[in-house]
Formats: C-alpha cells, structure tokens, sequence
C-alpha cells in the first residue's frame, strides 16, 4: 500500500513539474482545430475561443501553438489581394506605421484600357475620379497624376482602387497530417 502511495504522489509530482507546458500546448492544439473549422458553429470551440479571445487583452499575451502541427502564431491581414496586375499602395491618408496598404494601384499604361467616360469629378489635390471595368464588374476608380523628372516634365497616370476586406483577417501556418504547410483563415466574431 505504502508502495502504491509513494508511486502516486510521484506521479502528481512529476505532472506538476510540467503542467503549463503540456496544457499550453493542448489549449494550442484545440485553438488551431477550431479555427481551422467552423469555431463559431461548433458549441464545444467555444470554451477554448472564447479563453483566447479573454487572454488577448491581457499583458504578456502569447498566442498559444500546437507543436505537433508545427503551427505559427495568428497573423492579421485585413485586405483580399490586389488585382493581377495591382500593385498594393498606401496613401498618405493611412495611418503610418501600420503595414497594410488599403488601396491598389497600377499605372495607367499598364492597365490596357481607359477610365470610362462620363462624370469626372476633380479633387483640390489635382487627382480626378471615373470607373473601370474589373472583373465583369464596374468599380470606382481614383485617378492620381504624379509628374517626375528632372522639371517635373513627365506625369504618370495611375489608377487606386480601394481594397476589399477580408471576412476573415486572421490566419494561422500549420503543417497538415501529411506535412503538408496548410493556412487556415478565421475571423475572431463571436456567434
């Protein structure tokens, strides 16, 4: 008996020596299934996302890994790639320091076709605005005229669009059950 209890008490010794560690990586585990799935419609997610939704605004906060799936920590990127073609741009307008450039652009000698005619309204900072056709679609572009060289002898035309937001800014790198690297996008909403 006195054997069973000594091998025992070692036992829950020897959990609590590494419980963070092994917990930290099971929450990390069960933050990585959720949101590779469908979180929000999933009642049993809503424990672990709503526990790293809470933790986010705490100090020191450390987006919990899966290690087993080789999983990075949650990037934001809240804008759809740009147009083939686009170049990504941030105006002036945007706030600095913030990495993400909320238009596309591309020079108007590489787009292949003119701004539509019809109403062009010009702003006081010399740009105009008309409409393309992108993708079947008519879009609204804002047409910005920048002169170079050495007497600003030479103006380009470009086209800004403005970028479409995700509906999922958020993602996570891991490797699947095949090692393959996979990216899962999520949106942290919550139902």
């Amino acid at each position: 008996m006195l054997k069973y209890l000594v091998m025992g008490t070692a036992a829950i010794a020897g959990a609590a020596s590494v419980p963070s560690q092994a917990f930290a990586s099971e929450w990390g585990c069960q933050v990585l299934l959720c949101l590779s799935g469908d979180w929000q419609g999933t009642p049993s997610c809503h424990p672990p996302i709503d526990r790293l939704i809470d933790a986010m605004g705490s100090p020191g906060f450390s987006w919990p890994t899966c290690p087993q799936a080789n999983s990075s920590g949650a990037r934001y990127d809240p804008y759809e790639a740009c147009p083939q073609g686009w170049t990504p741009y941030a105006p002036a307008s945007d706030r600095p320091g913030q990495g993400q450039a909320s238009m596309c652009r591309i020079a108007a000698d590489n787009l292949g076709q003119p701004a539509a005619s019809g109403p062009r309204h010009g702003q006081a900072d010399g740009s105009a605005s008309a409409t393309i056709q992108l993708g079947g679609r008519t879009v609204p572009v804002h047409l910005t005229y920048v002169s170079s060289g050495a007497h600003n002898d030479r103006t380009t035309t470009y086209y800004d669009i403005q970028r479409a937001r995700r509906a999922k800014p958020y993602y996570i790198d891991y490797d699947d059950a095949n090692g393959l690297r996979q990216r899962s996008w999520f949106n942290l909403s919550r139902p």
